[in-house]
């Protein structure tokens, strides 16, 4: 029976017996599928779907992984480099350290007297020191001589900036600020009261 038979056959049914039916099916070699042998192929490519997927995050994961290592070793190099530029501490000490030798170098052959140099300082700062002590420099710089009234002022412990452009009486303005303190001038004198 030739294809075209066939053909004619599963179209118009009705026109042949089932004699002719079943010889044509008898003729035709479809093979029954194995339906464990289905299942069992079915199963190994899903599994290699699985691992195809698993495999491929994995790589995403090591990318994802691999490109924030580098960035920190970016990073940490650009910090390291920057910190590299800068002067440390120490060096900054010694530098200062440097500058004051040559100060004291150039001093003695210019013959200029240390007093004049620590004098030409425009702002002392004193921290957690007596007021007596603050007062004779500034009354000793601005040629005033000092009277307490109250001598438990000597003792009181200030933090003080004082600027030696700034005239007395605003120096004594500012001490006048204090609770514990109360400085009038009186005929080139720092009467404490």
């Amino acid at each position: 029976m030739t294809r075209e038979d066939k053909l004619r056959m599963l179209l118009h049914p009705d026109q042949y017996t089932e004699e002719q039916l079943d010889q044509m099916l008898q003729e035709t070699n479809s093979p029954v599928p194995d339906a464990e042998e289905a299942w069992n192929r079915f199963e190994r490519e899903t599994i290699n779907v699985k691992k195809t997927s698993s495999s491929a995050f994995r790589k995403i994961a090591a990318m994802f992984i691999g490109t924030l290592l580098l960035s920190g070793i970016t990073i940490a190099a650009i910090q390291i480099w920057k910190n590299a530029s800068r002067p440390t501490s120490s060096e900054q000490s010694s530098s200062s350290t440097k500058l004051h030798t040559e100060r004291d170098t150039i001093a003695p052959t210019l013959e200029v007297p240390t007093s004049s140099i620590e004098e030409s300082e425009p702002v002392k700062i004193y921290e957690d020191s007596d007021f007596s002590t603050i007062l004779n420099e500034i009354a000793a710089y601005y040629q005033y001589e000092i009277v307490y009234q109250n001598e438990g002022s000597k003792h009181v412990r200030l933090y003080f900036t004082w600027d030696k452009s700034t005239p007395i009486e605003d120096v004594v303005a500012m001490f006048n600020k204090f609770d514990r303190i109360h400085i009038t001038l009186e005929n080139r004198q720092l009467i404490v009261k």
